[in-house]
């Protein structure tokens, strides 16, 4: 039987964003594995990536392991509970997770390492960042309240300790925008992109500050930029999916079937508008003989693509695998 843990990390705004990540359970075992991938924006492997786990309860334990040639790490013996999952390498970059290991779980993470991005660094768990963590999340009530002024004070203590919060800078901005103080609303928005360059939603922000201020031109040339980093964005994130993808056709041609269907389904998690995964991620399925999870995607590839290249051919397998 299969359970699912929570992988936490910060989005645009700050706000948080729940990945549901696919866990086995085997009853005997009291401790837990997280195991995954490291790849960098192109969707190649990173090998010699330092990935370190800490456990977010007082006193926990911190684990530190590598990637292994084909980007793949492993580490198991955890207590169950909440951990922050870091990788880093070199100027590759870093990205930073919380995991939700259960007993005899295994929770598997894909992390993306790009040049000049470090999500949700606050998320470290080191006790000496707990400070920065509740005033974020003070910042992001207050700004949820209504209290403008208590969010910005918030997020300017997480400044102090974090000055490269780029999604603090972003959050001040909408503040600043929100009381109608457009001169220091655009310094914030500003400020995030001196950060990031492609932070797309500081754009957007500018984008609707010029428009109150009925700064046309300006408005319309910050929302172009936006419109063309998410564009890039979107291609890249399809990009690399489609290469996942290809790799998990590989594997499961060559009958390596737990690594495909591993593939497969970060194939989706990177691109959800490609479908095509389904019909692999069923075919899969079908391999290891699962035929209700097998039913499960090939109908789901049915329903989002009838008259798709594989639609023939997900149908004859839908009605045999019913028989």
């Amino acid at each position: 039987m299969g359970s699912r843990a929570t992988t936490y990390f910060r989005g645009v705004g700050g706000v948080a964003v729940i990945v549901m990540l696919w866990v086995s359970s085997t009853h005997a075992q009291t401790t837990g594995t997280v195991r995954g991938i490291v790849a960098d924006r192109n969707g190649q492997p990173v090998p010699g990536a330092t990935v370190s786990l800490e456990a977010l309860a007082t006193g926990g334990a911190l684990y530190e392991t590598s990637t292994d040639g084909s980007g793949h790490f492993e580490q198991t013996g955890l207590t169950p509970g909440q951990y922050s999952a870091t990788a880093d390498k070199d100027v590759i970059g870093g990205q930073v997770f919380r995991v939700l290991v259960h007993p005899g779980g295994s929770v598997d993470v894909r992390f993306v390492l790009e040049p000049g991005r470090t999500p949700a660094t606050w998320l470290r768990a080191a006790r000496s960042s707990e400070a920065r963590v509740a005033a974020f999340e003070a910042g992001v009530r207050a700004s949820r309240a209504g209290n403008l002024e208590d969010a910005i004070a918030q997020f300017q203590a997480v400044l102090r300790l974090m000055p490269a919060c780029v999604d603090c800078h972003f959050n001040i901005g909408v503040s600043y925008g929100q009381l109608g103080r457009f001169e220091e609303a655009e310094g914030a928005f500003r400020d995030a992109l001196r950060i990031r360059s492609d932070y797309a939603a500081a754009y957007y922000g500018l984008a609707d500050i010029y428009s109150r201020q009925h700064r046309t031109e300006e408005a319309a040339a910050a929302r172009g930029e936006a419109n063309r980093i998410a564009v890039s964005s979107l291609a890249a994130d399809r990009a690399r999916a489609q290469d996942t993808l290809d790799r998990g056709i590989a594997f499961l041609n060559s009958d390596n079937l737990e690594d495909a269907v591993r593939l497969f389904r970060e194939a989706l998690e990177t691109d959800a508008t490609l479908v095509e995964p389904y019909y692999w991620l069923g075919l899969a399925y079908e391999a290891v003989g699962d035929l209700d999870a097998a039913t499960r995607t090939l109908s789901r590839y049915l329903s989002a693509a009838p008259d798709g290249l594989h639609g023939d051919e997900a149908r004859r397998r839908l009605a045999a695998n019913n028989r």
